[in-house]
């Protein structure tokens, strides 16, 4: 699989999000009233999924290795004029969330502003997704060997865990009162590395990295790693 098919897969959810909005804003230009919770809802998606677990794949892993590319005059073109596109659509989105807020504060004009504007990002979208498409996305992975085109696709995996795992420790420490929460641990709580089966026992820790007996594998720093293979603690499973 080429690693530009998840990219392209997720194209097609941003399409269906960009159908709803259209559909919404067509309703709102006939006179329907906005649920108050659809503005904030597509701004959490198009920030979240849109943009940070989406183009943030492209720009940290696809553009940044195409960048060190002998790229032709066109692709680079076209790179650079992504790139800005993504900045455009992030102005547009947060412009989205401001008049969501005032419609939620009693702004009657901020529905109709809003309706305008999800028909500029629903063009904005189609426009961008097109270009990326059927422009630029497959005949720039003639610019990666087949090593580089496996290396990036696991890389993708590894940035869609990080946005998952980023995503929701923000939900348990906002529900937290923006602490960080552990249940209590029974003293033999053991866990094992997936990799090399190397098993962390609490009661013993792991001095000779910094980790005194008696701590529970969830108070473990995050840069912990196993002491055998080097396998980071998201390589861990419960006993």
């Amino acid at each position: 699989m080429l690693p530009i098919a998840p990219l392209m897969i997720e194209h097609r959810l941003i399409e269906s999000m960009a159908a709803v909005m259209k559909e919404q804003a067509e309703g709102l230009h006939a006179g329907q009233e906005l649920d108050p919770r659809f503005i904030p809802e597509v701004v959490d998606f198009m920030r979240t999924y849109a943009d940070r677990t989406h183009h943030g794949k492209e720009e940290d892993i696809l553009f940044k290795v195409l960048k060190g590319k002998k790229l032709s005059g066109e692709h680079r073109r076209v790179l650079e004029k992504l790139e800005n596109d993504h900045l455009r659509a992030r102005e547009m989105v947060g412009k989205l969330s401001a008049l969501g807020e005032e419609y939620l504060n009693g702004s009657p004009s901020a529905a109709y502003q809003a309706s305008i504007l999800m028909k500029d990002l629903v063009a904005f979208y189609q426009a961008h997704i097109e270009l990326e498409d059927q422009g630029f996305f497959v005949p720039v992975m003639e610019y990666l060997s087949t090593e580089e085109r496996q290396v990036m696709l696991e890389e993708f995996k590894d940035f869609d865990s990080r946005m998952v795992y980023e995503r929701y420790n923000k939900t348990v420490q906002r529900l937290g009162g923006g602490r960080e929460v552990h249940l209590a641990r029974e003293e033999g709580d053991r866990w094992r590395c997936r990799v090399c089966g190397y098993i962390y026992d609490p009661k013993e820790g792991d001095p000779d990295n910094g980790v005194p007996a008696g701590t529970a594998f969830a108070d473990i720093p995050d840069d912990w790693v196993c002491p055998v293979c080097g396998a980071g603690k998201d390589a861990f499973e419960h006993l």
